[in-house]
């Protein structure tokens, strides 16, 4: 058997990836995108094909096209594909087979196909110039229809259309209205409407629809949609119209007597999808959230009246228990202000003003500055602040915290690397980590990438993790902490005590430093029991050989008491507020480098 050298294994890896990804390509030019040119591209002169029918057979590239040809007009538009799975292996140097296994959702009059397409790919790499040289394909799956909310026993308020002529009017997976249906049959029922009829548009949101879909497959991501029309459709005679605008978002037109039993109607609603849907996908846990816009003037444009629905909907925040959000205007301008961040933020990174403070932690004993917190400040260049609190929530929502983080974390290793240089005093720095970041595949080899860009040795770098993100996926964190740990990486836990198993998170956890939350010293003044609680949690953690910081340290009394239970370090306004890194840096500067 040959022996490779670790390059020439990194190097076939890629190049099963590169052959796998065109073998996915090839179905996805075909199915979804529809576009033969595409799906002929790496096909060779003397391909040879074996498809799912009997006459599907090619022995070069001029028939392979001609079936094609004919075949793409069977499949329909809006075709979603999904990869089951897929695997590449070497069969000699420069050939490769391809396996794979797709979900095929096809859209087909009135009701939706599901079909599953496997699959069997010979490819050629010679000189870097890769080429499909045989395909096989197989339908798989007992072929039946999902009729979705047009069954006899559903009764949606719409009659479902029943050729393709109507598909205009009608939502293929759901019978009910599309959109912009909808949105004239609102504009007819509110101009025949009675002046004192009050009405409401609603806008729903199902909360992890994307972790369903990724979990548990298209088709039962589609059930959970045609279960939520049929809740639309029969709550109730006060919901008069209902449409599903896009995606996993349903519009409804309401009729009502009062905003009290709108309210019940709405709430009932939600209760009722909780209980049919969410306990079949608990690994997902979906929610569902409803926007409502009372239509106070019949006469304002359809497009606002949907899109201030729609503005309450994106304003809901389901981990605070909220299932209903009404629209006003403190809402409309708290979203004209998230879009105006949203507008700037990348040209604000790109353009440096987000700018890194720094607070210092001190020896309790000596005194000494022993290690910083990182914080974020965002100073625009007119010199105006935008404050953490108006911004992180946003960035943390639109995934684009991950790229703060990385910033952040940059920002340190390069003041880091320059200290080290000129051979100045270093001590570790705390950077805050998201949950978003902690999602991303390539977390742990980007964190590797940044210390081995900078030269920062590991121990400098001291990453922070809330104790409100171990909610779920604690095996899985632990995992990935684990892995930057063996780098050299400390690990803190900030708000320590105020979650619901913190002391589960010490031993589950590669935990190196706890920092206990603010509010308990707050209490030290008057609460016995806070007093406790402190000190037995520094005795706890000192016997796990783990160090304890205390945050917000703002009296001398205060840090008497740290120092009398022995806690290691303190951080707060009574020692110094967040600053400048420069700053932070004048005053290490002062001290000796030990």
């Amino acid at each position: 058997m040959p022996v490779y050298s670790e390059q020439q294994v990194l190097d076939n890896d890629l190049m099963e990836e590169w052959a796998k990804q065109i073998a996915l390509n090839h179905f996805y030019a075909f199915y979804v995108r529809r576009d033969i040119e595409d799906v002929l591209r790496y096909v060779k002169e003397d391909v040879h094909w074996m498809g799912h029918k009997e006459y599907l057979v090619a022995h070069n590239k001029s028939e392979y096209e001609n079936l094609l040809k004919k075949e793409i007009k069977e499949v329909p538009l809006d075709c979603v594909l999904k990869v089951i799975q897929s695997e590449a292996a070497t069969i000699n140097p420069g050939c490769y087979n391809i396996n794979g296994e797709l979900e095929l959702r096809i859209p087909y009059q009135t009701s939706v196909l599901y079909r599953e397409l496997r699959f069997s790919m010979i490819i050629l790499n010679e000189d870097n110039n890769y080429s499909i040289a045989s395909l096989h394909t197989s339908m798989t799956g007992d072929g039946s229809l999902s009729y979705g909310a047009a069954n006899e026993d559903r009764k949606p308020i719409q009659h479902i259309a029943t050729d393709m002529k109507n598909q205009d009017r009608y939502d293929v997976l759901t019978g009910l209205y599309t959109l912009d249906y909808f949105k004239k049959e609102v504009v007819q029922l509110l101009e025949q409407s009675k002046k004192a009829d009050k009405y409401a548009i609603i806008c729903t949101d199902i909360s992890q629809f994307e972790a369903i879909n990724n979990l548990y497959g298209l088709r039962r991501a589609d059930q959970v949609l045609i279960e939520l029309a049929l809740l639309l459709t029969t709550c109730g005679k006060m919901m008069k119209l209902c449409c599903r605008s896009v995606a996993d978002h349903f519009l409804a037109l309401a009729v009502y007597e009062d905003e009290k039993t709108l309210k019940n109607l709405l709430h009932k609603l939600c209760k009722e999808f909780d209980n049919k849907v969410c306990k079949e996908y608990p690994d997902a846990d979906p929610t569902l959230g409803i926007g409502i816009y009372l239509v106070e003037d019949k006469e304002i444009d359809i497009e606002k009246m949907v899109e201030r629905a729609n503005i309450a909907r994106k304003s809901l925040r389901p981990h605070e228990g909220s299932d209903l959000v009404f629209y006003d205007d403190r809402i409309y301008a708290r979203m004209e202000k998230i879009k105006k961040i949203e507008r700037v933020m990348q040209d604000a990174l790109e353009e440096k003003e987000f700018k890194t403070y720094l607070q210092p932690k001190y020896n309790l004993d000596t005194g000494e500055i022993v290690g910083a917190e990182a914080l974020t400040r965002w100073i625009r260049r007119d010199g105006t602040m935008v404050y953490p609190d108006e911004f992180i929530p946003i960035f943390e929502k639109n995934g684009f915290i991950v790229q703060l983080d990385f910033y952040m974390l940059c920002s340190v290793c390069e003041m880091l690397q320059k200290r080290l240089k000129a051979g100045k005093k270093c001590v570790p720095i705390s950077i805050n980590q998201s949950r978003v970041l902690l999602g991303e595949n390539d977390y742990v080899s980007r964190i590797a990438a940044v210390l081995a860009k900078y030269n920062t040795p590991p121990k400098y770098i001291e990453l922070e993790l809330t104790e409100r993100i171990f909610k779920d996926n604690l095996s899985d964190i632990a995992r990935m902490m684990a892995k930057l740990k063996e780098l050299g990486i400390h690990w803190s836990i900030d708000d320590f005590g105020t979650g619901y198993s913190s002391l589960n998170l010490l031993k589950e956890l590669p935990v190196d430093i706890i920092k206990i939350d603010k509010s308990f010293l707050d209490e030290t003044e008057t609460s016995d029991v806070s007093k406790i609680i402190i000190q037995k949690t520094v005795e706890m953690t000192r016997e796990l050989d783990k160090r304890v910081v205390c945050e917000g340290v703002e009296t001398e009394s205060q840090a008497d008491y740290l120092r009398d239970i022995h806690c290691d370090m303190a951080q707060g306004y009574l020692y110094a507020r967040p600053m400048p890194m420069e700053e932070f840096e004048e005053i290490l500067d002062k001290e000796k480098v030990k």
